[in-house]
């Protein structure tokens, strides 16, 4: 599990859980989580255009809690 921030185009901040973060060919934001099966779920999708930047909060190099930026352009997946 993973704790992920959409600054989105109208100015708000989202955080959300989720086991998987995505940016699709489309530049779509895909947000998923798995059950105790493995079977995916999809929790939220934004559109390109509705998405600023995405950061997923992680340990940095200097051993604290930071959000990490994620790539704007091209496909990714981060977990």
């Amino acid at each position: 599990m993973a704790v992920f921030m959409l600054q989105l185009a109208d100015g708000r901040d989202k955080v959300i859980e989720a086991d998987v973060a995505g940016r699709t060919l489309a530049g779509e934001i895909v947000l998923e989580r798995a059950d105790l099966h493995g079977n995916w779920t999809t929790l939220e999708t934004y559109r390109a255009a509705d998405v600023v930047a995405v950061y997923r909060r992680a340990l940095a190099h200097a051993g604290t809690y930071t959000w990490i930026p994620q790539p704007t352009t091209g496909t990714w997946w981060c977990y």
